[in-house]
């Protein structure tokens, strides 16, 4: 029996707004720390899969399978970033998400890229 995707459809979207907190943090480069790469990744894994989540058949979920950003600029502990992932294209169980992070409003980039996921059947 075959499972139909129907409702994840190019276009959906999803933002995560967090504080970066001392969890997030690198503190080989120095100083107080900086938002670390793998927790950025994170971020930007959740929010495409809450960009998708509701949309999913019952019994189904979606698993990160390839991650391809750059870091471009510095997020210090207590300043606000908000991600965002948008669906660009689904194939077939496989979709293929944009993902952002950027600061102060909009106005600096701090990571960009894309992300993909796949859909596949809860385990438990």
């Amino acid at each position: 029996m075959s499972t139909s995707f129907d409702g994840v459809k190019p276009g959906l979207e999803n933002r995560t707004d967090r504080v970066v907190d001392e969890s997030m943090l690198t503190l080989h480069s120095g100083g107080a720390g900086l938002l670390s790469t793998p927790s950025m990744i994170l971020l930007m894994e959740l929010t495409a899969h809450g960009a998708v989540d509701q949309t999913l058949p019952n019994g189904h979920t979606t698993v990160g399978y390839e991650v391809c950003v750059r870091h471009l600029a510095p997020a210090r502990a207590g300043e606000a970033v908000a991600v965002t992932a948008r669906l660009e294209e689904v194939s077939g169980s496989h979709l293929h998400f944009a993902v952002e992070c950027t600061k102060e409003n909009g106005d600096v980039l701090v990571g960009t890229g894309t992300h993909k996921r796949a859909i596949i059947p809860s385990l438990g």
